[in-house]
């Protein structure tokens, strides 16, 4: 075994303290009710889920009930940033029938409304659009400050697709979500799981031309961060930035910084900037290949047969796909050992790697600082995520989402943003322990994060 080494500055102390004190628990933290209430519109009611589950908002219960969390589903159909206002508390007597935001005394709320449902798709001009984009901003923002000045903690899901996006309502929708993600409120990014790379939804994945079917809910709820709501009962702050000179040196071995997440993933996003000179492998993702059915569904809605496709994905076998140096340029080798060669030397200088993977849509995207190197057609689930190899390579600032990213996204985080939708593991890797089993620091909102291991298994 050779050694890992690591440089450090009298900067990695502070930053250890400041990510001791992230994970303490918030004075009287935990006696605060776990109760979450998800307000949107149809998506967020459930709506195309034809196995009446309640769409990502029943998933989301499942999901979390197990850690001791309570997930109420205040949501209506048609709602828009305009029509939810009077729903966040009755004026007077309470109108029967109408799921109300305060009356059930939520500590969180989950705000999933749409720039479909805004109008952004009839906005006949650009000016007509800007203030569509303009009023869903304001709006988002407002219900963000009501839900604090009544002791609510807010959660955006990011927008989302529709069938009859065209390019225009698919660059607001992206314009939109990176404005969110610099927000401070953490987010989800719910786009990452059901984009099919033009703003529509991915085949398979989707009921009408507004809302996901079953596999669409199960692919959205996938984005959530599962200790997300833990992080923030605790008072996990939200993640910056940190600027730092000191970086892991990883020496051709087996001592690898390992995050194996301990619930399934589907979409997924993992970086780490890097510099290598060697040929061979710098990075390893793991898990299974995943096959995809789509089979045409029948549904008696309304005295009405109503037809669409949905998509079963099913276990196919164990893969290992990697970021490589291969003839001195960066690379990505998928689960079948295609190659995605960049054009970008190996070399002392520093660059950024990011995967970007779509389970809906079966495409993994290489982006190389910030810029998009190629694509590969696979379906992965990945379940173990190392960085070293046989390669000698120096690293930092690791990240791992939740979620794929689009090209806008890669370039923003590229140029300086720390992207929190959906995020689940921000290492900067600047004070890691060399003993094997050490935890790695994580200021991602979450209760989980990478380790130092031996091996590759």
């Amino acid at each position: 075994m050779q050694p890992l080494r690591v440089r450090r500055v009298a900067l990695t102390w502070v930053v250890a303290a400041m990510a001791c004190l992230a994970v303490a628990p918030a004075q009287n933290g935990e006696s605060k009710p776990r109760r979450i209430a998800v307000f949107g519109s149809s998506v967020a009611n459930g709506t195309g889920d034809e196995l009446a589950k309640e769409g990502y908002t029943g998933r989301l219960r499942e999901l979390l009930a197990p850690r001791g969390w309570e997930v109420l589903n205040q949501s209506r159909g048609g709602d828009n940033t305009i029509r939810m206002g009077p729903r966040f508390a009755p004026v007077g007597a309470p109108e029967p029938n109408v799921r109300y935001l305060l009356p059930v005394h939520p500590t969180y709320v989950l705000l999933g409304l749409s720039l479909g449902n805004e109008g952004i798709r009839d906005a006949a001009t650009r000016a007509d659009k800007d203030a569509i984009f303009d009023q869903f901003a304001k709006g988002m923002r407002g219900f963000v400050d009501r839900s604090r000045q009544n002791g609510i903690i807010p959660v955006i899901t990011l927008c989302y697709t529709r069938m009859d996006f065209t390019d225009v309502e698919y660059e607001y929708t992206r314009r939109m979500n990176l404005l969110f993600n610099g927000w401070d409120v953490p987010t989800v990014n719910v786009l990452g799981a059901v984009d099919d790379g033009a703003g529509k939804w991915a085949r398979g994945f989707w009921f009408d031309s507004l809302h996901p079917n079953a596999a669409g809910h199960v692919e959205i709820t996938r984005t959530f961060v599962p200790t997300l709501f833990d992080a923030l009962q605790r008072g996990k702050p939200m993640p910056k930035r940190i600027v730092v000179d000191n970086f892991v040196h990883l020496t051709p071995g087996d001592l690898r910084i390992v995050f194996a997440p301990p619930d399934p993933v589907h979409p997924f996003a993992v970086g780490f900037t890097a510099r290598a000179e060697q040929n061979g492998t710098v990075a390893t993702i793991s898990g299974r290949r995943l096959d995809a059915t789509i089979a045409t569904q029948k549904l008696e809605r309304g005295g009405r047969t109503v037809e669409f496709e949905s998509a079963t994905l099913t276990p196919t076998g164990n893969f290992v796909s990697a970021v490589i140096v291969d003839g001195g340029r960066w690379a990505y080798r998928g689960a079948a050992g295609r190659l995605i060669r960049s054009d970008v030397r190996a070399d002392r200088s520093w660059h950024q790697l990011l995967v970007s993977h779509y389970t809906a849509r079966g495409q993994t995207l290489l982006f190389i600082d910030g810029k998009l190197a190629g694509t590969l057609d696979e379906r992965l689930e990945p379940s173990r995520f190392a960085l070293g190899g046989t390669s000698g390579v120096d690293a930092r600032d690791f990240v791992f989402y939740r979620s794929a990213m689009n090209a806008d996204e890669a370039a923003a985080l590229h140029g300086g943003s720390l992207l929190q939708a959906s995020l689940e593991v921000y290492s900067p890797l600047d004070n890691v322990e060399l003993r094997a089993g050490a935890d790695v620091a994580n200021l991602a909102q979450s209760m989980t994060g990478a380790q130092v291991q031996i091996g590759n298994h």
